[in-house]
């Protein structure tokens, strides 16, 4: 499956190899995309006219089917505070969210900063922490990262809600 992205200018270049070791997630009502039922409420949430959004929706259910990932029923802040218990030595542990902030509680959001602060506190070089997230900003969505140890927080590119097109800021911001 490959999401294609429109840039405008400059684009991410990357010199790291990364391997996922784990994938987990978390929501208030998952949706098991290996089901025909799945797949049929995920189609629904489309805009009948949008056919490329249909195409990568079929792609990325048939590669969920191929690549499973847990995804557990249950409260942000809650499922974030388990996960982030234990972190793997010599892993480096992300959290990423996408458009999901608008949809927490004031106190939801609120715990679910302070968890990702106590996690913060206990990141080092060999186990660190990295908080990625697609959420909105002021007029686009903000690709946002934060790393510890370090906790520098960084706008890495803006783009529209659906990811084009895309602008990336590069490192420095």
């Amino acid at each position: 499956m490959r999401i294609k992205c429109e840039f405008g200018g400059e684009h991410p270049r990357f010199g790291a190899l990364v391997k996922v070791v784990e994938r987990r997630g978390c929501d208030a009502l998952p949706i098991d995309p290996g089901t025909d039922e799945g797949r049929l409420t995920l189609q629904s949430y489309l805009w009948p006219d949008q056919v490329e959004r249909f195409r990568q929706l079929a792609a990325a259910i048939d590669l969920a089917r191929r690549t499973p990932a847990t995804v557990d029923q249950g409260n942000a802040p809650d499922w974030v505070e388990a996960a982030l218990a234990h972190g793997v030595p010599g892993m480096a542990t992300v959290v990423y969210h996408s458009i999901v902030w608008q949809y927490l509680s004031n106190v939801d959001r609120g715990r679910f900063e302070r968890v990702m602060a106590e996690a913060a506190e206990a990141a080092t070089p060999k186990k660190p922490l990295a908080w990625l997230r697609f959420e909105p900003g002021s007029n686009d969505a903000e690709v946002r990262l934060q790393l510890w140890p370090g906790g520098k927080d960084r706008l890495l590119a803006r783009s529209g809600f659906h990811g084009k097109p895309v602008q990336w800021l590069g490192q420095e911001n």
